[in-house]
């Protein structure tokens, strides 16, 4: 069960805040056998289009109040060192929900724009050239990632994409104020908690753990406890982050010492102000709940109160559309547990309040920037609640709509297959893989065309040796395949093509012109680099 639960943390959780933008999510019906519209999506509403520059490309985020540095990665470290100015990093991609957020949210707050006066600020996409080489140097794996830098190149910390608008800002401030790295507030941390600032401990509390780097190997789950303990008089919302990272790293640890009761984190949900401070943890309860230890009732009635807490604080101004639909993900957890199949009826007040509120949020980014995560969230969420059916139409009704068709496209063919609608499921895997743009976005989405194919036409050989040849045509532009997220792509790509030699081709050298390929650019690749390094893997 708790593998089980990880897994939904990761499809759903990821796409909201991270590894959405590693992989697809849902998927879609075919044309004429739609079930009749159980909510309004806005359709008449166009949506907004991003603006663009003369050039034809993509404008900058900010609304041009934001001086994005206009040169090479390389070029933006020696002006920040020669200006003596922090740097401030943003990787993300144009398809990706929470970096669309992002995008507009946070970098067009005012605060944002006034605090980026002071730093240089760097915007660099995932499918311009050597962006997977820098995402290796920076150890980036996710979309966004966000990086302060100190004058000499340093890295000070990573911003956490699922954190409200005030504590990016909050955080930034803090970096820019001391520059001290989180690494550096890391050891200070292990060797004694109450040596830490306030400030200190709030920027450890909003780091991006999830993908940083500041955390030595094998750093024990307690550091975390510790810190918890060090904030809870200072900064209560701090604390309570600090010790939700604690139980998320006990979760997935190896330790058998005793653990935690419901004590602490039932404490917690009794602060308003520490639960909206915490909402990006708390939505994921199967991440944290495997680390307590209590009473079957203990633990029975934690869950029935956090269940509640979140959907009856849902609608809180402070929380963005996306996280106020998050507010239902514990209760839904919780209500199907042990039910894979999602066959569990939902009352009808449930099933029927969710209903609102999707229509509701669909509603109010019509034409707006932010209804790519919205929708993307509203899909995660309705097939969350078993509502297949109503997530299928959201998305189908969406594609029309979208700059970027093909990532609710790759949502439908996750649906469908989910569903074992096998063959809409891989029509669905083919049309988002041909309409993705971008080379590094087309090996994304070829990644999970490939495979798709081996699971669902393993007797389409013909079709998958064509397909498996994509990454190699020069005429596509492709670049960089043996780096950051392309080479982690063609190593899943490779993987699932291995499985299906050797499942139904012992015998044949199916993939002979696949691997000679793979070895010709591996040799053209200088010695000693990542790169061979990477390609001698496959």
């Amino acid at each position: 069960m708790k593998n089980i639960l990880l897994r939904i943390t990761l499809s759903i959780l990821l796409v909201n805040i991270l590894a959405a933008c590693d992989r697809p999510e849902p998927a879609a019906q075919e044309p004429g056998n739609q079930p009749e519209a159980p909510v309004e999506a806005a359709q008449d509403a166009p949506v907004e289009e991003v603006a663009e520059s003369e050039d034809g490309k993509e404008a900058l985020p900010g609304d041009g109040q934001i001086a994005w540095f206009d040169g090479t990665v390389e070029e933006a470290f020696a002006r920040a060192r020669a200006d003596d100015v922090p740097m401030f990093l943003y990787w993300g991609a144009v398809w990706c929900p929470p970096c669309v957020e992002i995008r507009n949210t946070v970098f067009k707050s005012p605060q944002f724009i006034a605090q980026a006066r002071l730093f240089l600020p760097v915007y660099l996409d995932g499918d311009t050239e050597r962006a997977q080489t820098w995402g290796d140097t920076f150890d980036a794996k996710v979309y966004p990632t966000m990086i302060v830098f100190n004058p000499a190149g340093q890295e000070i910390t990573r911003l956490h994409a699922g954190i409200d608008i005030s504590a990016y800002n909050t955080v930034l401030e803090l970096s820019l104020d001391r520059m001290k790295p989180t690494s550096e507030l890391v050891r200070m941390g292990m060797a004694d908690p109450a040596s830490l600032g306030d400030a200190d401990l709030r920027q450890l509390a909003y780091y991006s753990w999830y993908d940083g780097k500041a955390l030595p190997e094998d750093t024990p789950p307690e550091l975390f406890l510790r810190l918890s303990e060090a904030a809870a008089d200072r900064d209560p919302e701090a604390s309570a982050r600090l010790y939700l990272q604690y139980l998320s790293m006990r979760t997935t640890s190896d330790e058998t010492d005793e653990r935690p009761d419901v004590g602490r984190l039932s404490a917690l949900l009794d602060g308003p102000s520490e639960v909206f401070a915490s909402w990006d943890y708390l939505i994921t309860p199967e991440s944290l709940l495997p680390a307590i230890d209590d009473s079957r009732a203990a633990v029975d009635a934690l869950k029935a109160r956090w269940a509640g807490v979140m959907k009856n604080s849902r609608h809180h101004a402070d929380l963005s559309t996306k996280n106020q639909l998050y507010g239902w993900r514990p209760w839904l957890v919780f209500h199907f547990e042990g039910d894979e199949e999602r066959s569990r009826p939902l009352p009808d007040d449930v099933r029927e309040a969710i209903l609102d509120d999707v229509e509701e949020a669909a509603k109010s980014v019509a034409g707006t920037h932010s209804r790519q995560s919205v929708i993307n969230t509203a899909s995660n969420l309705l097939r969350l609640a078993g509502l297949a059916d109503e997530a299928r139409f959201l998305l189908q009704t969406e594609i029309g709509k979208s700059k970027t068709p093909y990532y609710f496209i790759g949502s439908l063919a996750s649906l469908e297959e989910a569903e074992g609608n096998d063959a809409i499921a891989l029509d669905w895997h083919q049309k988002a893989y041909e309409t993705a743009e971008g080379p590094a976005t087309r090996i994304r989405w070829w990644a999970r065309y490939v495979p798709a194919l081996t699971r669902l036409a393993p007797g389409s050989a013909e079709t998958i040796e064509e397909v498996a040849m994509y990454p190699f045509d020069e005429s596509q532009g492709m670049s960089e395949i043996f780096s950051g997220a392309n080479f982690r792509n063609l190593e899943r790509a490779a993987e699932s093509l291995g499985e299906w030699a050797a499942e139904y081709h012992p015998d044949e050298s199916v993939l002979a012109d696949f691997d000679a390929a793979v070895a010709a650019l591996c040799e053209a690749q200088a010695e000693g680099s990542v790169e061979r390094g990477n390609c001698s893997s496959l």
